[in-house]
């Protein structure tokens, strides 16, 4: 892959900037400098690890496309950075040149990723005072990362290219064949496996509990894969342990926005951290509409008002209306305020664009340090309620959506007012929208709902009622009615370049 020909360049780049350190400047050829030059104390390793969560901001607009803009949320922004490449994702209309689909950056990450776990155990080997207990820390770090990068992945390609090794030399060459999702998916559980053993309990520093791998960031990630993999008695475990260090930790009603501003709240779990130093919060660029309109998306104002009426806080009802003193107020997660984007009603988000809720109170131009959510502790109580549904168990699940609904001040569910079925799956992907949209996998979540036998109109009815681009519901369910389609094609730029990578027959004529 040409992308994966650039790892061994990019990976100098990445030391440089990880370490400060001019001399690798004045390297003429980089063959085996990662092995041979590097690597040698507990400082180098130490930084190359910190590249590892660096190189993962060129991954999150990626993640962003990828596992939710497809979401029933969405809707187009209207300036000029909403192109035709977005317009496809919102339309399901993917083509094979869309370069949306590159999943060049990824790649990259995790060819750092491999040198670092080939190579890092040279530290100790050169530094006396560097502990193996601390190198096997980081690399329980780099397991987790790498079965993160993988995860993304899978849920977007389904088979993907495993690339185990790193880019050490020009001798090497990485044409791979793509592997099955099961074979993936079992690659994704080895390095999550081996990342729990070894991994940090937690750490001291806030930005480092919330902002670096720990033992239950990764029970959080595997989870999420048992999840997919319709193994539903196993994430309600690693769920659980999770609840032993989160049950007490989620913020009061009024503070939920602190979630987002000032960020790392006592429910994070994993979150990427930007600070006023490094590079900007992407979040800002995609959603900001009052910064002249350079906004990427807006949100689907219709689908969050029927959304809303219809299931979370049903007219019937009075006190449903005005009950949410959290989400769903002006200058919350929205702005609230119709923005016209020649399509149909949308509405700013304003979760990750505000220092304060309720009130008109944007992030100054030189604080726009959103984090980039992974995981939070309302997702694990969401992911714990679809396993229990999943076996049957109606009642746990209710729970375990109360305990939110209790912390947005929105009236319980009564036992049974969930539904079962269909009727609880729908409404579950509402909860999860209304608590957890725009950070990143809302999408993904209708795909693993979806996919379970009897299930597949949770999805197509999600994506074709009050579409935001005004295609007829007709048209978008045929066009989401092959299971295929809910997985993105490889870029035509990457089949050119590997000849052992064939792309997919779902898109071979597009």
């Amino acid at each position: 892959m040409k992308a994966l020909n650039n790892i061994k360049y990019g990976l100098l780049l990445l030391i440089f900037l990880g370490t400060g350190c001019t001399k690798f400047l004045d390297v003429e050829r980089p063959d085996n400098l990662i092995k041979d030059n590097f690597w040698q104390n507990r400082d180098q390793v130490y930084s190359s690890l910190i590249g590892l969560y660096t190189a993962m901001n060129s991954c999150v607009s990626s993640f962003q496309v990828w596992g939710d803009s497809r979401s029933s949320l969405y809707a187009p922004g209207i300036g000029t950075e909403f192109t035709s490449n977005h317009a496809q994702f919102l339309s399901h209309d993917i083509y094979t040149t869309n370069s949306l689909t590159s999943w060049a950056s990824v790649y990259k990450a995790i060819g750092w990723t491999n040198a670092f776990i080939k190579n890092a155990p040279e530290g100790p080997k050169n530094d006396p005072t560097f502990k193996v207990e601390e190198l096997q820390q980081m690399m329980g770090e780099a397991y987790a990362l790498r079965g993160l990068f993988y995860f993304y992945l899978v849920r977007t390609f389904k088979e993907v290219p495993v690339i185990k090794e790193p880019y050490e030399s020009d001798a090497q060459t990485f044409n791979t064949a793509a592997s099955s999702e099961n074979e993936v998916l079992d690659f994704i559980e080895e390095d999550l496996g081996n990342a729990l053993k070894i991994a940090p309990e937690t750490f001291t520093d806030a930005k480092e509990r919330h902002g670096r791998i720990t033992k239950n960031a990764i029970r959080a990630i595997l989870a999420d894969v048992k999840l997919w993999r319709n193994q539903y008695a196993a994430c309600i475990d690693l769920c659980k342990t999770i609840d032993v260090a989160y049950a007490n930790s989620l913020v009061r009603p009024l503070d939920w926005y602190t979630i987002f501003y000032p960020g790392n709240s006592t429910e994070s779990i994993f979150e990427f951290q930007y600070g006023l130093q490094g590079p900007s919060s992407p979040l800002y660029n995609w959603f900001s509409f009052h910064d002249q309109g350079k906004e990427i998306y807006l949100a689907n104002s219709k689908n969050i008002t029927a959304n809303s009426g219809e299931f979370l806080y049903p007219s019937t009802v009075p006190e449903h209306i005005t009950s949410d003193t959290i989400r769903l107020k002006p200058y919350s997660a929205f702005s609230m305020t119709s923005a016209a984007n020649g399509y149909a009603s949308a509405t700013e988000v304003y979760k990750f664009l505000g220092q304060a809720p309720y009130q008109v109170a944007y992030r100054r131009q030189n604080d726009r340090t959103s984090n980039y959510i992974f995981y939070r502790y309302r997702e694990i109580l969401l992911m714990k309620a679809e396993a229990y549904a999943m076996l049957g168990q109606y009642g746990e699940a209710e729970k375990n959506i109360n305990i939110i609904r209790k912390h947005c001040d929105i009236p319980e569910l009564t036992p049974g007012e969930g539904g079962e079925g269909a009727e609880f799956f729908t409404r579950l992907l509402l909860e999860r929208e209304f608590e957890l949209g725009f950070e990143g996998k809302e999408w993904f979540a209708a795909v693993r709902v979806a996919r379970r036998t009897g299930y597949a109109d949770v999805l197509l009815e999600k994506a074709a009622n009050n579409h935001s681009m005004k295609l007829a519901y007709q048209v978008v369910r045929a066009r989401l009615l092959n299971p295929e389609s809910w997985f993105l094609p490889y870029y035509r730029t990457e089949v050119e370049n590997n000849p052992l990578l064939v792309q997919k027959e779902f898109y071979r004529n597009k």
